[in-house]
């Protein structure tokens, strides 16, 4: 068995891994034509046939199971990609991303129920009555239930219900001229066994869910359902468009997938923080320097008149090189002070180190492994950068501080070495440098919490280098090279490294020297 896959290059490759795309029931990779031109000019796109739809370039006809279908494009597909999947497409789009979760970045659904048929424990679906009925028509009488189910794609489209109706009707034909209804069948039977919610609730990738606020066919009320089965899922509601929303609402649903797999592409893989600084222990102090710096200028703005020092945490705490220093300026036992960091090396190199009686703690900020109302207060220094979702981090601050707490923090702001990343671009469109977020998008994490922001400095610090190679020697020294998605994998090329080199000399100032600027943050926050 050979699925048809329908390659189109971008236009303007941005990302190295493509979108894969799968189809709905009823029309074949046609039916993506709206969106082509937003998503084909900066990624690499793949159509894929499901069973029996063919398309403009051949494809699959009836295959032995579902599972071996999906096992099959598997193989087919390449080492990391991204999913998109419309209806049915999006159903199976899930199953895949569940079985290949180191291989799939993400996922974008479109008007894609968990289970198309109604279950006694699911009822914001499809009658099952409804549906029966629905495939014995189609058996019977294909094209006039294919003209019905283009009429329920369309319903809910407003002033655009009728064109629309009449595109979807001769995309429909077109799909199914001079094709065996076999392999439709099957697919209607797999709209009826799918039941993905345990494979949803299971997901890690992130993933982007859109729902037609008026379609016919997925109601748009089982939004809340799907967003309690799994919180690291984004599951909307499209206002004012059908089941065919990607037809009506064009520009807005490619706007939002793009948005989405930019965002992905940005987000830092914790699992590679966490060991690239494991790895970087036994040399990540020799190079700190300004890193050091940093968390001294946040260490002197703790007030300790205005703070309880009964229970501290050093979150990110490296080395563990703060923890004497806040023990000294909070009067603080060692005993009393929670030193945690997401690395396990970095833990065990700090514990070795510093000796004193500690609480060493692995763990996530984004999902402390704290009681409610715990700490009294909470130092972190270039750590939260690192975090991807910020509503999470601050929520879990506002969880673990008690009333009148206080968080005391620094972090890297979007301009951070810019100038490296301005050397990369003229190179190549990977993502070189790390990503950190914007003020704006800080300030609404912290707003979303209901901390309030006592106080905010901003502060650009520069450090000068003779050759760009001392630079990119300290980062990999700190552990703090590139980890987010979209980084090139393997080695880079002495050509590519040669031209690297070259663009970052243009930033060589008149002292001679090579800048690297640091965009720091720095935040006084209260609990109430």
């Amino acid at each position: 068995m050979r699925i048809a896959v329908e390659r189109l290059p971008a236009t303007q490759r941005l990302r190295p891994e493509p979108l894969v795309l799968l189809h709905g029931w009823g029309s074949d990779t046609r039916s993506w034509e709206p969106l082509l031109p937003a998503l084909n000019y900066h990624y690499d796109l793949l159509l894929v046939s499901l069973p029996g739809f063919h398309g403009k370039n051949g494809g699959s006809e009836v295959c032995e199971s579902m599972d071996s279908w999906l096992a099959e494009l598997q193989r087919q597909l390449p080492e990391r990609y991204l999913l998109v999947g419309w209806s049915l497409g999006g159903m199976l789009a899930l199953q895949l991303a569940a079985r290949e979760p180191k291989r799939v970045l993400g996922l974008i659904t479109l008007a894609s129920n968990l289970c198309f048929v109604a279950r006694d424990d699911w009822p914001q679906a499809m009658p099952e009555d409804t549906f029966a009925g629905f495939y014995d028509s189609f058996g019977a009488a294909a094209a006039a239930t294919l003209k019905r189910f283009a009429g329920l794609m369309a319903k809910g489209a407003g002033e655009q219900e009728r064109e629309l109706l009449k595109t979807l009707r001769q995309l429909s034909a077109s799909s199914a001229e001079g094709r065996e209804m076999t392999a439709w069948q099957q697919g209607l039977q797999w709209l009826q066994q799918l039941d993905n919610r345990a494979a949803f609730a299971q997901l890690t990738q992130p993933g982007l869910h859109l729902l037609a606020a008026d379609d016919a066919l997925v109601p748009a009320q089982v939004e809340e359902d799907m967003a309690q089965l799994n919180l690291l899922q984004r599951v909307d509601v499209v206002s004012d468009s059908c089941h065919a929303l990607h037809w009506q609402r064009t520009d807005e649903v490619a706007a939002r997938v793009t948005e989405f797999v930019e965002q992905i592409h940005y987000t830092v893989d914790k699992a590679s923080v966490a060991q690239s600084f494991g790895r970087a222990a036994h040399s990540y102090d020799s190079v700190a320097g300004l890193q050091r710096d940093i968390g001294h200028n946040l260490l002197r703005q703790i007030d300790t008149s205005a703070q309880v020092a009964d229970r501290w945490l050093d979150l990110g705490c490296g080395t563990g090189y703060f923890e004497p220093h806040l023990c000294r300026q909070l009067d603080l036992p060692g005993q009393n002070l929670i030193a945690l960091d997401l690395s396990h090396g970095m833990l065990q190199f700090a514990r070795e180190e510093r000796g004193g009686d500690y609480l060493w703690l692995c763990g996530d900020a984004e999902s402390l492994p704290l009681a409610d109302n715990s700490v009294d207060g909470i130092f972190s220094t270039l750590a939260i950068q690192w975090c991807s979702d910020l509503p999470a981090l601050f929520a879990e601050l506002q969880r673990v501080l008690k009333p009148g707490g206080r968080a005391y923090l620094a972090t890297l702001g979007p301009g951070t070495l810019r100038e490296l990343r301005a050397a990369w671009s003229q190179v190549d469109q990977f993502t070189h440098v790390n990503r950190f977020a914007s003020e704006q998008q800080v300030r609404a994490g912290v707003e979303s919490s209901g901390l309030q922001l006592l106080q905010w400095q901003g502060e650009e610090m520069v450090l000068r280098y003779s050759e760009v190679r001392q630079l990119t020697h300290e980062l990999k020294a700190l552990g703090a090279h590139n980890m987010n998605h979209g980084r090139a994998s393997g080695l880079t090329g002495r050509q590519r490294l040669q031209a690297f080199k070259l663009a970052y000399e243009n930033f060589r100032q008149a002292d001679g020297l090579l800048p690297a600027t640091y965009d720091v943050f720095y935040l006084q926050l209260l609990k109430h």
